[in-house]
């Protein structure tokens, strides 16, 4: 028998990483969305909410889906009654569009702690969902616990061969409790903890995989933008250029507006480092600031300066350790396996919606576009494994600098 063409996809929920650095704004679950619409297909699974639940004296929020997946969170400063009708609200939505059902539940989402029922209802969605399909799998779906202390996203997946082509289907949820957030050190293909341990379960490791992102404004390129566009992203010596461009090739042949980008995920070693240690002096110029202060009106406005820094810009230093970026970068690819696909907004868009919310028709698209592509990929193998060896990078540094996450599976 031949060895079968091994093909990966994966996407994550970065539950509560919805800011980062220049005015970066995000739905961080587009890739969790995709990939759930293909298991979704595969285990002829029912991710509508059946029971939507929050109680405000004991502080939890249960979500149950129609397939009786359940979840439960707890919001670090509790639920208000108010916030408690509003999330009872939700019976028969789709749990699968976990961030865009918060913030249109609860109005927005902010990260770091800032907003942690938003993020905490999120964390309640996406957690059912997996929970869910692992129920109606009846143990052919996989299913752990994220293995970073703090962290209790569930990450689940499964594999299918169809003649000599095995594709393996992974979603994420990383989900740090209390609705804090965003903590993703196992995001992307990262093969670390219980993530690897899954992976290995599945046969994705190694192999080319595509890792689905989410729904973005990136003031850089937004600003050009005629309408939503997707964007491939792949850096050529660091990634898997023939994933990419069967990524791009798709998009076209279905005639969706993309674009190919090769220089948006350098390498640069400290990088993110450097970004905590510039954050962390402007915060301490507030706090100065506001040391020095005698007006109850400038005591305002830094403190307002503080608040924005926390909500927004440091969602960009909070999702990955410094180390585990060094490597996987900001979309947490292990370098020569992937590439990436996401969505980027228009600047019309993001002036009126604020938050881009990842909805139906995005994922239908996307889920074309991975479909075709994972076929273009299979045609294109040899090449692709062959990018994959040359420039592949061992985790293994990882696992022994990162106590938490090699813990292996819980």
């Amino acid at each position: 028998m031949n060895t079968p063409k091994r093909i990966a996809v994966a996407g994550h929920a970065g539950i509560g990483h919805v800011h980062g650095y220049a005015g970066f704004v995000q739905d961080d679950s587009g890739g969790f969305v995709t990939v759930g619409v293909f298991l979704r297909e595969l285990l002829k699974s029912d991710t509508r909410i059946a029971r939507a639940e929050a109680d405000a004296d004991s502080n939890v929020i249960t979500i149950t889906t129609f397939d009786g997946g359940t979840a439960m969170t707890s919001p670090r400063r509790g639920i208000t009654p108010a916030e408690a009708r509003l999330i009872e609200g939700l019976t028969g939505q789709d749990a699968l569009f976990c961030q865009s059902l918060a913030v249109t539940t609860m109005g927005r989402i902010y990260g770091q702690g800032a907003l942690d029922t938003p993020v905490a209802l999120e964390g309640a969605l996406a957690n059912a969902v997996l929970d869910g399909f692992s129920r109606k799998a009846q143990g052919r779906f996989k299913l752990v616990e994220e293995s970073i202390p703090g962290n209790c996203g569930l990450l689940g997946g499964l594999s299918v061969q169809e003649g000599d082509v095995r594709v393996s289907y992974l979603a994420s949820v990383n989900y740090t409790r209390g609705g804090l957030g965003p903590v993703e050190d196992l995001e992307g293909n990262i093969a670390l903890g219980s993530k690897a341990a899954l992976m290995e379960e599945l046969d994705m490791l190694e192999c080319p995989t595509i890792v689905l992102e989410g729904k973005a404004y990136l003031p850089s390129i937004s600003d050009s933008l005629a309408e939503n566009t997707f964007l491939v992203r792949a850096q050529e010596g660091i990634d898997n250029v023939i994933v990419a461009q069967a990524l791009f090739e798709s998009a076209r042949e279905l005639g969706y507006p993309v674009i190919l980008r090769d220089d948006l995920l350098p390498r640069v070693e400290g990088s993110v480092r450097e970004q905590t240690t510039d954050l962390a002096r402007r915060i301490l110029d507030c706090a100065q600031r506001l040391e020095a202060s005698e007006l109850a009106s400038e005591k305002t406005q830094i403190v307002a300066e503080l608040a924005q820094l926390v909500s927004h810009d440091a969602g960009a230093v909070t999702c990955l350790s410094n180390r585990v970026h060094d490597v996987v970068r900001g979309a947490g690819l292990i370098p020569g396996t992937a590439a990436v696909l996401s969505l980027l907004v228009s600047r019309s868009y993001f002036e009126h919606w604020k938050i881009p919310l990842f909805e139906p028709g995005d994922a239908e698209k996307a889920h074309k576009i991975v479909a075709l592509a994972i076929e273009k990929i299979a045609q294109d193998y040899d090449a692709a494994m062959q990018n994959l060896e040359r420039d592949y990078v061992s985790l293994e540094p990882l696992r022994q600098a990162l106590p938490g996450p090699e813990t292996g599976t819980t």
